[in-house]
């Protein structure tokens, strides 16, 4: 249905700007298990209507009535959706036969797919690499460790939401095809996957730590077993404990039962003097 506002209404960059900003503040301030994310959307959507309906206080209302429908994805990478939503309502405000439904529907259908790319690289790949290497520090009671985590975060959060909302204003409806068919995912996913990787390994001779007790008298000689195994491969007893574990839980072994048996086989190896 056509609106009664010119159709020469646009949006400036620096309304762009601010509605990031918005949504970069108030992702979560408002969430709830009702609405989840609407909240934070509809706080995002409202100055922008209210530019682009200025004497039309009703189309406001609906397009706020629009954004508080249930919302939820991955807040920085699915921001890609708050910048193809803006654009549509620019252009629905200037005349172009979009109706509610389709601005609806589109935000549904989309929230899931980016939601399951957003958490895979922000939650499965970029914070444990970052975490992987602050704990480190953190450990050593180094400030290092909380500063650098905290700086990392921050501003990983404003880049990639700054990026991908102004990639789905730009790209609008063609925005997630171009990043999955551009590579950037598997591009990004691979890239993380090798630098955890050698994450994981700084992280298994730093904080998997066993010591052979027993050492062995041969020939009138002690035979310091840990030295004799670092010789071949160093840190090699971390490393064997890191596969089996891993191989356990690749095999199906619930994780509740991989811990019970490194406890159990600590604590006897402990009191029988064989590890420490």
């Amino acid at each position: 249905m056509m609106n009664n506002n010119k159709k020469d209404v646009s949006l400036s960059k620096w309304d762009l700007e601010f509605a990031i900003l918005r949504w970069w503040i108030m992702s979560h301030l408002a969430y709830n298990y009702q609405r989840m994310q609407a909240g934070g959307f509809c706080s995002m959507m409202a100055p922008l209507l209210k530019k682009l309906y200025p004497d039309n206080i009703e189309a406001v209302k609906a397009g706020m009535k629009r954004h508080m429908m249930f919302f939820n994805t991955e807040p920085r990478w699915g921001s890609v959706i708050h910048g193809i939503i803006i654009a549509l309502e620019e252009q629905k405000a200037k005349g172009k036969e979009i109706d509610d439904a389709t601005i609806v529907d589109l935000k549904s259908s989309l929230m899931g797919p980016l939601a399951g790319i957003g958490d895979t690289i922000s939650g499965g790949l970029y914070k444990p690499c970052i975490l992987g290497i602050c704990l480190g520090w953190a450990a050593t009671g180094s400030m290092m460790g909380p500063i650098v985590f905290a700086i990392a975060m921050l501003g990983y959060d404003i880049i990639v939401t700054h990026l991908a909302i102004r990639k789905g204003y730009s790209m609008g409806t063609n925005a997630v095809t171009s990043i999955l068919e551009g590579g950037l995912f598997k591009k990004l996913t691979t890239f993380f996957s090798i630098m955890g990787l050698f994450v994981l390994g700084v992280m298994v001779c730093k904080f998997i730590t066993i010591d052979i007790a027993w050492v062995p008298v041969i020939a009138g000689e002690k035979i310091v077993v840990k030295d004799l195994f670092d010789k071949i491969i160093p840190e090699a007893l971390p490393l064997a404990i890191t596969l089996v574990s891993w191989q356990a839980l690749m095999r199906g072994v619930k994780v509740v039962y991989v811990l019970l048996a490194l406890f159990v086989v600590s604590l006897i190896g402990g009191a029988l003097g064989i590890i420490q």
